[in-house]
């Protein structure tokens, strides 16, 4: 088999997978998918150009030919930043402008054994680029990014030696480079481990995007129960030497029933995810802020102490009941009651906190809604508040502990 036919194969082989590509992208709409189809349909189709020299005219199996082929490395770089969730940028026409300045030479121009230099010295650069995307992307120290690198690199190996050979040996056709089918093998080989290390690449999010809906609730895109039960667990390992408290806060948004039955269903999803919005805001990398099923939300957090975790809590109620939310031609008032457990991080069970947490909401939402309350092992108490500074000296079910106590100086001083 003569090295022309094995440019043929090539370019179809680049070109069926195009194909699959776009019709992947059909079905799942994901940009990527549509970039590489584009990229390898663009390979393939110029590589199959430059094949039928002396068939086409010289400026098509020449000039558009070795462009589009280089424009597809590109489209495989572009598609790649837009795997890893990266803005395009203009740079990946590098290869292809590297070639059109170089045909602007006379020498070049006039000169196969030149343009196979210049064709496999441009084809080079963009596989280098390529590499440095897979490597500085998302997750770039995974195995399945280092092979993938790894047959990228031996793929610029095999294109720096043929434009060595071309600027050697000078050959005036492709049958007078002896050589040069040889390292074409090599090339299509570690171009078939590419596309499989790539196909790897694909499973893997496939997969880690199927690990996230398993713990992401599909209306606010929030931690599920699963999910805030995992950040528990990561919260605890990663900070059991650190001391400081675990605090789970339970939030129940108040009359929701009654918002879905006078404004309707959609509106009802739509307070739900304001409310995530506000509940994840003020997190601030402190914790996760979870959904656990209808109106109930809950906060697994790190804090060093009672009033921060209070603090936390009251940000979120006051937050929301002082920003109405505005659905269609509606502005539709939401509070939202709030329990707040905590225990010390190396002896935290979450069945515990969670006991503890759904006592102190219970208290919350008896004492009139709209309220912040604490629970510990013997009591629950209610937070002090300005926004009811009109009952803050009421009777409550449970007297006040220290801590609480100097949060209601704290809110005094603010006052």
């Amino acid at each position: 088999m003569d090295i022309v036919t094995g440019f043929m194969i090539w370019a179809a082989e680049a070109s069926t997978i195009g194909v699959l590509l776009w019709t992947r992208w059909f079905y799942e709409r994901q940009p990527f998918y549509f970039t590489w189809g584009t990229g390898f349909l663009f390979h393939g189709i110029g590589v199959g150009m430059v094949a039928l020299r002396g068939t086409l005219p010289d400026f098509v199996s020449i000039e558009i030919a070795n462009v589009m082929a280089l424009s597809g490395i590109g489209l495989w770089v572009a598609g790649m930043l837009q795997f890893d969730k990266r803005r395009v940028e203009a740079f990946i026409a590098i290869p292809s402008l590297i070639f059109v300045a170089g045909m602007l030479l006379e020498p070049v121009r006039t000169n196969f054994s030149y343009r196979v230099a210049l064709f496999h010295g441009a084809a080079s650069v963009g596989y280098l680029m390529l590499i440095a995307t897979v490597l500085w992307g998302e997750n770039g120290r995974s195995q399945t990014r280092r092979v993938f690198a790894a047959c990228v690199g031996v793929q610029v190996l095999s294109s720096t030696v043929v434009a060595i050979f071309a600027l050697i040996s000078k050959p005036q056709s492709f049958a007078a480079g002896n050589n040069s089918f040889l390292l074409l093998l090599v090339a299509a080989l570690c171009f078939i481990a590419a596309i499989m290390s790539g196909s790897k690449l694909i499973n893997e999010r496939n997969e880690a995007k199927l690990k996230l809906l398993a713990v992401t609730d599909p209306l606010t895109n929030l931690l599920n129960r699963r999910g805030l039960i995992d950040q528990f667990h990561t919260l605890k390992r990663i900070h059991s030497g650190e001391g400081g408290l675990l605090a789970l806060i339970h939030l129940d948004l108040d009359g929701f029933k009654q918002i879905n039955d006078l404004y309707g269903h959609q509106a009802g999803d739509e307070v739900l995810v304001a409310f995530a919005k506000i509940g994840t805001a003020a997190q601030r990398g402190r914790g996760s802020f979870g959904r656990m099923g209808g109106e109930e939300f809950a906060s697994i957090m790190y804090v060093a102490n009672m009033i921060e975790a209070a603090s936390v809590a009251e940000a979120i109620r006051t937050t929301l009941k002082q920003q109405p939310i505005n659905v269609g031609d509606h502005q539709i008032p939401v509070t939202v009651s709030i329990g707040i457990a905590l225990a010390e991080i190396r002896s935290a069970n979450l069945d515990t906190l969670l006991s503890t947490a759904d006592r102190a909401l219970y208290v919350a939402k008896t004492n009139g809604r709209d309220r912040t309350a604490i629970g510990t092992e013997s009591d629950v108490s209610i937070v002090p508040a300005i926004d009811h500074a009109d009952t803050q000296d009421a009777p409550v079910q449970a007297s006040m502990t220290q801590q609480v106590a100097a949060l209601r100086r704290i809110v005094a001083i603010g006052k």
